[in-house]
């Protein structure tokens, strides 16, 4: 049984905290639905990460486990806010931002998480945990691991080549994505997918519910240093049996990239039981 926080007439964002306004509404970052809540503690969690075996090596099953603490007292947390249908998100994204990973640490008696995944490539992987601890805030914190024989030297980040197309064909789905084209930094953009069966070219209308919503979309600069985690504007109908509920062909999320740049956009949808994950870069102006 999940401990919830208490409701409030203060509304904030599950995915920014730092947003509060004194009646409902959207987020103006990423257009989620405004919560109550009231935490009790608002700084930022400790995150320590143990590895077995110690030393990563690429293409070898690895465990990670990951141990949450109060910034307050420094005890241990044990109890979390179930969000998106999960207590923990973690994305393991690779430094060139060419491997990427969205898997959930499986929560312990003690309160740690433990998961176990594989490190396809040699080299250096940068970690953003994402997770409500009870009392607190949405945390997001980001850390970095390397695999054995990544001698450790300050690089320039990876070159991100924006994409001159907006449709990718994943896993026999043809995904489309409209995004304006011109974005400009600090102002609200709406990220519009249509997706159709590649083999039949019909509109696809039986998308799956993905952890409680019609798709997740994680965005990152070239050096990681910039996170954007969105949902789509549309919800999955309150009440709605998720067993047998279905959308498509269009998705659409909304984000805010905060400086001019270079980003990699990774979305996830799920049809027929399958989670599929397609990329775009796109170039954000001043």
């Amino acid at each position: 049984e999940m401990e919830r926080l208490a409701p409030t007439y203060e509304y904030t964002c599950p995915m920014h905290p730092d947003v509060r306004q004194t009646q409902e509404g959207v987020c103006p970052k990423c257009g989620m639905t405004l919560s109550t809540v009231k935490p009790t503690v608002t700084g930022q969690y400790g995150l320590t990460i143990t590895t077995t075996p110690e030393a990563l090596k690429a293409g070898q099953k690895a465990r990670l486990r990951f141990l949450i603490s109060n910034p307050v007292t420094g005890a241990p947390v044990k109890t979390y806010v179930l969000n998106h249908e999960r207590l923990f998100h973690l994305f393991i994204v690779s430094e060139d931002l060419n491997e990427y990973q969205h898997i959930h640490p499986q929560l312990e008696r003690d309160g740690s998480f433990k998961v176990e995944t594989v490190f396809p490539r040699p080299g250096r992987y940068k970690f953003h945990a994402d997770f409500f601890p009870a009392g607190g805030t949405l945390q997001v914190i980001h850390r970095e691991l390397s695999t054995v024989g990544y001698h450790a030297h300050k690089t320039p980040p990876p070159t991100l080549i924006p994409d001159s197309t907006f449709e990718k064909t994943v896993d026999g789905l043809r995904i489309k994505l409209d995004w304006g084209g011109n974005v400009v930094a600090g102002a609200l953009v709406p990220l519009k997918y249509q997706i159709t069966d590649a083999r039949t070219g019909e509109m696809v209308r039986d998308l799956e519910p993905y952890l409680g919503a019609w798709g997740h979309t994680l965005i990152l600069n070239a050096d990681q240093s910039e996170y954007l985690h969105s949902h789509p504007t549309q919800m999955v109908p309150s009440g709605t049996e998720l067993a047998t509920a279905r959308g498509g062909p269009e998705v659409e999320f909304k984000t805010m990239f905060p400086a001019a740049g270079n980003y990699r956009i990774w979305t996830q949808f799920q049809r027929a039981g399958r989670v599929i994950t397609v990329s775009f870069t796109v170039k954000v102006v001043a």
